[in-house]
């Protein structure tokens, strides 16, 4: 049986990925959604991510999606993603929107998340119209 890799391992590699991007970690926290003492305390091992938020750290850290999840798994180093995977600095979905967020977080390519995205807002769009000329 084989010992789970220490969170605070895994905490140590986005400590120094943040700082590599030159971000603190409330800038970090705003581009993820959740608070900065959330980062901080995931940061120094005391928890782990949890799996519905671990795309959108890999995204605001330009990590390759499922490298956190593969860290915490067996102790892989976490890995960059690909210069055409990145995403921007802030999520392209609104994070505080149900349903964007859901999409956001779907393991699929950045190009299919933004698709899905603008297939919502558009939705959202229509259903508001068709209700004011109600």
């Amino acid at each position: 049986m084989s010992q789970t890799p220490d969170p605070a391992a895994v905490g140590q590699q986005l400590a120094s990925r943040r700082e590599e991007l030159d971000l603190t970690q409330e800038a970090l926290a705003r581009r993820i959604g959740i608070s900065a003492p959330t980062v901080s305390v995931t940061e120094r091992g005391h928890t782990k991510i949890r799996v519905s938020k671990r795309s959108a750290w890999e995204g605001a850290l330009g990590l390759k999606a499922g490298t956190i999840s593969r860290a915490y798994r067996d102790g892989s180093p976490l890995e960059l993603a690909d210069p055409a995977e990145q995403q921007s600095s802030e999520p392209y979905a609104d994070m505080t929107d149900r349903l964007e967020r859901t999409a956001w977080e779907m393991p699929l390519a950045i190009e299919q998340r933004k698709l899905i995205i603008d297939m919502l807002r558009e939705a959202k769009a229509r259903g508001a119209e068709g209700r004011r000329s109600a």
